[in-house]
């Protein structure tokens, strides 16, 4: 069953490269929306056609009311119901839990090529939870509070700022940038967290040989370096890791470079030579 999905489209800027659209998949607790100001007007300017969309029941997308009966699933079909509209199959690129998911659909259809950037590993999110909880259970507490207490003042407490720096940026952005991120989050549905928490070991084998890119960034706090390893084994690929960047890398200091990463990747991989 079909779902009325924000997509948010940028079209290439002058002469467009003869490569896939992308097809950008955000991780929890975000939408379409954290791609906006970064990826998506960068990439378009160097000749790409992106799309980013907000999974059902976040951001701009039906199902806000009942977003905790959205499953993976769900969320599987929502990029296949958005790859289906568009004239060409897509790379797609997903961070976070939109990694595994661009991940899920890969196994399920052919797909040109995947990037993952600081996605959740084949198996889950089990082990990154608990290598949290035990080198850093307040940052644990900390994501378990986001969940539960939103929305979040707009006066956001300076402590919270500093657990919301450590948790998901480097030391670069401002208080205003973490605050205003902050502000525009919004839960995840617990099935899916409930889902991805259920290990999947039996993915770590037999995942499709395409095109791969994994991404780590060195100041991650919720995936660990090891998963990391973990998924570009699986998909048979080395990994890129980026230092002095936090986990939501699309929106923290040094973007740019792994955007470029996404971008060379793609010109090497799909372009005709």
């Amino acid at each position: 069953m079909s779902r009325q999905l924000e997509v948010l489209h940028h079209p290439p800027q002058g002469k467009a490269l003869d490569a896939p659209p992308l097809l950008l998949v955000h991780g929890a607790y975000t939408g379409a929306w954290c791609w906006s100001q970064t990826f998506l007007p960068w990439l378009a300017a160097r000749g790409f056609d992106v799309h980013a969309l907000s999974l059902s029941g976040h951001a701009g997308s039906e199902g806000r009311d009942r977003l905790d009966t959205f499953g993976l699933h769900d969320y599987a079909a929502d990029v296949q119901q958005v790859m289906a509209s568009l004239p060409r199959t897509p790379l797609l690129v997903g961070h976070s839990l939109g990694g595994y998911v661009v991940q899920s659909v890969a196994r399920r259809q052919p797909v040109p090529g995947i990037a993952l950037l600081a996605s959740v590993p084949p198996y889950g999110l089990a082990g990154a939870f608990c290598h949290m909880g035990l080198t850093a259970p307040h940052l644990l507490w900390g994501l378990g509070k986001e969940q539960l207490a939103h929305p979040l003042s707009s006066r956001l407490p300076e402590l919270d700022l500093v657990m919301m720096r450590e948790l998901l940026f480097s030391n670069a952005p401002d208080s205003d940038q973490i605050r205003a991120f902050t502000a525009r989050t919004q839960p995840e549905s617990m099935r899916a967290l409930a889902e991805l928490m259920l290990p999947h070991p039996l993915q770590l084998w037999g995942e499709p040989r395409i095109p791969a890119l994994v991404v780590g960034v060195e100041r991650d706090r919720i995936i660990p370096g090891s998963d990391i390893w973990v998924t570009a084994r699986a998909w048979h690929t080395q990994p890129l890791f980026f230092a002095d960047t936090g986990h939501a890398l699309m929106q923290d200091a040094g973007w740019e470079r792994i955007a470029h990463a996404v971008a060379e990747w793609a010109t090497r991989h799909f372009l005709p030579s």
